[in-house]
C-alpha cells in the first residue's frame, strides 16, 4: 500500500528540477544579454595568435597573427595587440600590414588596424617594394580590399605620395587616392630589379 508521504517525494523532486531548470535558463539569458562584467571582461585570451585562411583549393589566402587576442562574447568583438595581416598571393605578390592594435568584426569580414599602420608590398620583377603608412586601415580580407580613411604616405624607389585617403584593391592592384594628393617623382631611378 502506498502512503501519502511517498507521493510527496517524487513531487518534491519534480519541483526541485523545475526550479533548477528555471535558474539555469535565467543564468544563460543574463549571459547572452550581457552584464557589465561580460561587456568589459574578455571571454577568452590567446597569446601569440596565428590564423591561416585558405582558398577553396586549399592554398594559403591570408594570415592574421597577433601578440595577444581578446574575444568579448557580449559584443562579439575581438581585439588584437600588435597585429600582422599578410595577403598570400603568388600572382599578385605578398602584401603585409602591421599596427599597434586591431579589432575584428564578429564574422571576420572586417579588420580595423589602428596606430602606426604600415603596409608593405614585396618587390616583384619590374616593380620595386612599396611602403604605405597611415593611422587607421580597414581590411576586408574576403574582398581583397584595404581602405585608409585618413592621411596616407606611400613610398617606393621612384615616387613619394601623400594623400587625404586611400583605397587599395589588391586583386586588381589598383590604388585610389583622394583628398589633397601630392606626389614627388624621382627621375632617373631604376624601376625594380
Amino acid at each position: 500500500m502506498i502512503t501519502r508521504g511517498s507521493l510527496w517525494l517524487p513531487l518534491a523532486i519534480l519541483l526541485l528540477l523545475a526550479a533548477l531548470s528555471f535558474w539555469i535558463e535565467r543564468s544563460v539569458q543574463l549571459t547572452e544579454t550581457g552584464s557589465e562584467a561580460s561587456q568589459t571582461d574578455p571571454e577568452g585570451i590567446m597569446e601569440n595568435f596565428d590564423a591561416l585562411r585558405t582558398n577553396p583549393e586549399g592554398k594559403p589566402h591570408y594570415r592574421l597573427s597577433a601578440k595577444r587576442l581578446k574575444h568579448y562574447s557580449g559584443s562579439r568583438r575581438t581585439e588584437l595587440e600588435s597585429p600582422r595581416f599578410v595577403q598570400l598571393d603568388p600572382e599578385a605578390g605578398e602584401v603585409s600590414a602591421v599596427a599597434k592594435q586591431a579589432t575584428v568584426s564578429s564574422g571576420g569580414d572586417e579588420v580595423v588596424l589602428l596606430g602606426d599602420v604600415a603596409i608593405e608590398r614585396a618587390a616583384r620583377p619590374g616593380q620595386s617594394a612599396m611602403t604605405l603608412r597611415t593611422e587607421q586601415l580597414l581590411v576586408f580580407p574576403e574582398r581583397d580590399l584595404l581602405r585608409a580613411p585618413g592621411a596616407v604616405e606611400i613610398l617606393d624607389d621612384i615616387v613619394t605620395v601623400r594623400a587625404g585617403a586611400m583605397e587599395y584593391d589588391a586583386g586588381q592592384r589598383i590604388i585610389k587616392l583622394t583628398g589633397r594628393v601630392r606626389a614627388r617623382y624621382i627621375a632617373g631611378q631604376n624601376q625594380g630589379s
